[in-house]
């Protein structure tokens, strides 16, 4: 259902991009070897957008090295000013031009959510439909296990993209049964972690008395088959991920993907984690998390399927629920974007919403390449109080597909 739904979101990305009428363009990517653009957005204490900044307030260090601002563009909702890449170095203060529109992907990761979870949502659907409305631009609602791939301009098209978004539904159904482990907790007993291992086993033998001779292997059995299961859902949501950045990649303006989704686990062995990081740099596209609630990561397999509460060493660990959505978490620090949680949806989604109005872009050489790797970017802004929201860094082409070093998941 992947493949249909990415071919027919590509063909909207065609068709859209014929249609569209003539507009300034933001910063497009340049090849890595030669410059990196890193988007910034600058707040004060209060998450308001910080205006008015010029090249000299801003410094840029790769892997800890201070690198020459060589391009500078700034952009705010009601005019923006930029400054040629190729104008000498020295001019401070760039020219103002009209800003661009945004472009956004609000993308519904149904693979990690319940049919009853996908119902729940509606009204944030709604809700977040609603403020994406108040401001125009080009908006593609993409849920390709529904082959939902609907695009339209806002706020014309805003009542037929809310249909799409209203027909959405869950795929992944919760686990009912004796030998119940989390996600996380099965990619960890598949990386030898002894100290989960350990958990699972005492809550296998819990609810499975007399059966002590085949508890290991059947723990191991069990996890091999949930990791699996993990993996091949996160391969799909990747997939929709990808789609969605092609197709900003093709619109003109500000970029923005919206990721809905209770999250998934981070796994050290994912290999297309640094695709995805290049391919939101070349998008000049950050990844939100609007993470989706699930009160299920924070008491799992304690609810009355079970008829009795598990004793507290058989109980999942305290940190589950952050390692439960690590990756989606990683993934949108990884890229520059937010992570906004559902009960404060409303100041999350207006926090969101001004990275695309009011930001900066800033163009640097990249360091020799001794070998391909992760590179850390860190950006740094002049004034008391101010707060930079940047993504922390790339891979080197060479890398991208291999088993990289990603950021740490934040606990």
């Amino acid at each position: 259902m992947i493949a249909r739904a990415g071919a027919a979101a590509l063909g909207l990305s065609a068709s859209l991009a014929s249609a569209q009428e003539p507009t300034a363009t933001a910063p497009s990517f340049e090849a890595m070897a030669t410059r990196v653009l890193v988007d910034v957005v600058v707040t004060d204490k209060r998450h308001r957008p910080v205006l008015q900044l010029t090249r000299s307030d801003f410094q840029v260090f790769e892997d800890g090295v201070s690198r020459e601002i060589l391009s500078f563009a700034a952009f705010a909702p009601i005019a923006v000013a930029t400054a040629d890449p190729d104008q000498s170095r020295d001019r401070a203060e760039p020219s103002p031009v009209r800003l661009v529109q945004a472009s956004t992907v609000l993308l519904v990761d149904e693979g990690h959510l319940s049919p009853t979870e996908a119902a729940r949502l509606g009204a944030v659907l709604t809700d977040v439909l609603r403020r994406l409305t108040e401001r125009r631009g080009w908006l593609l609602v993409l849920a390709p296990l529904s082959n939902i791939a609907f695009a339209g301009r806002l706020p014309e098209d805003a009542a037929r993209l809310a249909e799409a978004a209203g027909s959405i539904r869950g795929r992944r159904f919760p686990q009912i049964s004796n030998h119940p482990m989390t996600d996380s907790e099965a990619l960890e007993i598949e990386r030898g972690d002894t100290l989960t291992t350990k958990r699972v086993l005492e809550r296998f033998h819990y609810l499975n008395p007399g059966l002590e001779r085949e508890m290991e292997s059947m723990v191991r059995a069990r996890a091999r088959e949930l990791a699996a299961a993990a993996q091949a859902r996160r391969r799909d949501t990747y997939e929709a991920i990808r789609i969605a950045l092609r197709w900003l990649a093709s619109q003109p303006g500000r970029h923005c993907l919206l990721l809905l989704s209770p999250g998934f686990p981070h796994d050290p062995s994912d290999r297309v984690f640094a695709n995805l990081v290049n391919e939101s740099l070349r998008a000049n596209a950050p990844i939100h998390f609007l993470e989706a609630d699930a009160p299920s990561a924070q008491n799992a397999f304690e609810g009355i399927e079970y008829a009795h509460a598990l004793p507290p060493g058989a109980r999942v660990a305290p940190f589950e629920a952050a390692d439960a959505a690590a990756g989606a978490d990683q993934l949108a620090a990884g890229t520059g974007g937010l992570r906004v949680g559902l009960s404060d949806l409303a100041a999350g989604l207006e926090r969101v919403l001004d990275t695309t109005r009011s930001y900066y872009v800033l163009g640097y050489e990249p360091l020799p390449r001794a070998k391909p790797r992760f590179r850390a970017i860190k950006v740094k802004v002049r004034g008391k109080g101010l707060r930079v929201l940047a993504r922390r860094g790339y891979f080197d082409e060479g890398q991208a597909g291999e088993a990289g070093s990603p950021p740490p998941p934040r606990r």
